[in-house]
């Protein structure tokens, strides 16, 4: 049967026949691999849409599991992610991310709505603040994802949050922060990563989840606040999702 879908590229490979096949994440079915024969590098409209960072309606035929794009229109061309190195490697790192951590007709419209939205940010965000904006994107798919750190009581003993000595540490094995007392006696375990950041890690990661991701077009983080923050990320989502997003350029951005 036929479909229609709104989408974005995740990620193509050129396969026999001269054919491609087109990593989507889209709007109805989550993350679908689609076969076509449409060629990007044409001067047809299909052929844009098949491009990075574009935003666009795909006609797809659809037959127990396989799908082939036949046609496609764009929505919104976010051709300004191209043109500037930071802006690329901070959408560059959210399409990763999708590809990597969804599953295949995984529905998602929350997720997807937020990737557009953060698509239009990034294009208008300043040079410094592109990771921030990163970041921000990531924390709020958390949820999303089911792995959202626990931030309002202590994930070993309970304890409320208002009753917590600052400063606050970050489990990443507990998913979440720790007390003084239990962070003590997590630390004997060689298995367990606990951070001991020098900013209030539930202040940040609130912030982030709560404000519009055009916020953080206009933000940029302290760097011992945004290295520490992105070692932590990087470590949480390399637990709890088996990703290994960022590498080392994300535990120590450059700025």
């Amino acid at each position: 049967m036929l479909i229609t879908t709104e989408g974005i590229v995740l990620k193509q490979n050129k396969i026999a026949g001269n054919r491609r096949m087109i990593v989507l994440f889209t709007k109805d079915y989550g993350k679908i691999s689609a076969g076509t024969s449409l060629n990007e590098r044409s001067k047809g409209r299909s052929a844009l849409a098949l491009r990075p960072f574009t935003y666009a309606e795909y006609e797809i035929y659809k037959n127990r599991g396989y799908y082939n794009i036949n046609g496609a229109s764009v929505r919104k061309s976010f051709y300004a992610i191209g043109e500037d190195i930071d802006r690329f490697m901070a959408a560059s790192h959210v399409i990763e991310y999708l590809n990597l951590s969804l599953e295949e007709e995984q529905y998602r419209p929350r997720m997807f709505e937020l990737t557009i939205e953060f698509l239009d940010a990034v294009t208008r965000a300043t040079k410094s603040s592109c990771q921030t904006m990163v970041y921000a994107y990531i924390f709020k798919t958390l949820g999303m994802q089911g792995i959202m750190p626990e931030l309002r009581q202590c994930v070993n003993c309970g304890k409320p949050l208002d009753q917590m000595k600052r400063p606050i540490r970050f489990s990443v094995s507990g998913g979440g922060i720790l007390c003084g007392d239990c962070s003590g006696e997590e630390k004997a375990d060689p298995n367990v990563l606990i951070f001991e950041p020098d900013f209030d890690i539930v202040e940040v990661i609130q912030y982030m989840t709560k404000s519009p991701l055009e916020t953080f077009g206009r933000v940029t983080l302290k760097k011992n606040v945004q290295r520490e923050l992105g070692r932590i990320l990087a470590e949480y989502l390399d637990y709890y999702l088996n990703i290994d997003l960022f590498g080392r350029d994300l535990s120590v951005p450059s700025l």
